[in-house]
């Protein structure tokens, strides 16, 4: 057994494809990151034998190639000063909404709207905001969880 796992995400379609390195066997297919990882983790004990909580697992997000080859090309002709401008963008503070729509987020999960939208205009720095939206996808994940169990109940009675 390693001391450390990493845990490769895809982005494919609407969902989350993660597996481990080390471990090709253990995979795992979520809508959403705070699934993924609880899942790919899960999916890790299991396979090892071991309990989840006691396993270092490094999570490592890939983009597609796609966008790899354009990150690339930018790096390669980036100069100092627009290094230093990108920096300032990522650290200027803006609307969550604005984040959102920048980095491209999916705006489907009812919970994260809610979470987004109760900033209002607000501004927010890039780390408010990648905190909101980790809030509200567990957020997210834990009421899913509840009502399965809640429809289970129900149906018991």
């Amino acid at each position: 057994m390693s001391d450390s796992y990493t845990a490769v995400y895809e982005r494919d379609g609407e969902a989350w494809v993660v597996e481990i390195a080390e471990e090709p066997g253990v995979r795992c297919l979520c809508p959403s990151v705070a699934e993924a990882r609880e899942s790919i983790r899960g999916a890790l004990g299991r396979w090892l034998k071991t309990d989840p909580a006691q396993l270092h697992v490094v999570d490592d997000f890939r983009f597609p190639a796609q966008i790899r080859t354009v990150q690339q090309s930018v790096k390669a002709t980036r100069t100092d000063d627009d290094r230093n401008q990108m920096m300032a963008s990522m650290t200027d503070s803006k609307s969550a909404m604005s984040w959102a729509e920048d980095l491209g987020l999916s705006m489907r999960d009812p919970v994260t709207v809610e979470a987004l939208k109760s900033l209002g205009g607000r501004e927010v720095s890039i780390d408010t905001f990648c905190h909101t939206i980790t809030m509200a996808e567990e957020l997210s994940r834990l009421t899913a969880a509840e009502d399965r169990v809640s429809d289970r109940v129900g149906q018991e009675d």
